[in-house]
């Protein structure tokens, strides 16, 4: 081989390398998961109303918003009697769609600016949320009568997510009270030998690929054993529409802070 040939070989070379180069760079880098959290509040009229609204405030502002990341989504909305006809986002943040990376910065700094930023973030979206959650419990007050947890479920389901990590937080009682089941605890209806056929009649809702927590906070004049009840039916409901259920509980945080620090793979 001559030293034309070397040198057309070696050009050659050079070319195809910075066009296979130049094509992964134009490719778009596919975004790590990310947790898809879907927060279902109870506004439905009760004897504590305001002290449990206040602690699903709560609960959201200081356990669900600071742990936000990078690739997260939280989205909240209501349960009355208006859940699917006068359904609409309390509060919307889709953080994947943010971009926390300074213009200028070295490697060194450039992860604890991005963090920085995000951390600034949350703390305007925790403001931007109590503001939201206030505004929807005065709006809500002329739907607060009745509850409806499986319409409430069904606008949810929409919210899905079919590549990320799906979490269905309910901040409600849990005692769905429409035509179809009431089942609070003066309701007669509803008890123990009617727990089956009540599971049959109502509507199903696919869940499938989503984690469900229920805080239910703390209950007026329910007995622990209609805890249990209620309790009950939402276990097996969500059995069988396909959704893991994580944690049924009145007012420990644990479990939630606990998923809030899971790491999306």
């Amino acid at each position: 081989m001559n030293k034309s040939t070397d040198i057309l070989a070696i050009t050659f070379l050079f070319i195809a390398t910075a066009l296979i180069t130049s094509c992964k760079w134009g490719q778009k880098r596919e975004e790590p998961k990310g947790k898809n959290i879907i927060c279902l509040i109870d506004f439905s009229d009760a004897k504590n109303a305001n002290e449990r609204l206040l602690f699903y405030m709560t609960s959201i502002k200081e356990n669900i918003i600071p742990k936000l990341g990078l690739y997260d989504k939280v989205t909240v909305l209501p349960i009355d009697r208006a859940s699917v006809t006068n359904s609409s986002d309390i509060f919307l943040a889709n953080l994947a769609q943010k971009n926390f990376e300074p213009e200028m910065a070295s490697p060194m700094e450039e992860e604890q600016i991005i963090q920085d930023n995000l951390k600034k973030y949350k703390d305007t979206l925790s403001i931007a949320f109590e503001q939201s959650f206030q505004t929807a419990i005065n709006n809500r007050n002329k739907t607060s009568l009745g509850t409806d947890i499986f319409g409430a479920l069904e606008v949810a389901k929409d919210k899905l997510s079919s590549r990320d990590d799906n979490y269905i937080f309910l901040f409600s009682d849990m005692m769905n009270w429409t035509n179809t089941l009431k089942m609070e605890p003066q309701d007669k209806g509803f008890n123990a030998s009617t727990l089956e056929p009540s599971l049959a009649k109502v509507p199903t809702v696919d869940l499938s690929n989503s984690t469900v927590l229920v805080l239910t906070g703390e209950q007026v004049d329910v007995s622990a054993d209609h805890f249990i009840l209620v309790k009950s039916f939402w276990t097996k409901y969500f059995q069988s529409n396909n959704a893991k259920l994580y944690d049924y509980n009145s007012a420990s945080l644990t479990k939630l802070k606990e998923i809030m620090n899971l790491t999306s793979e």
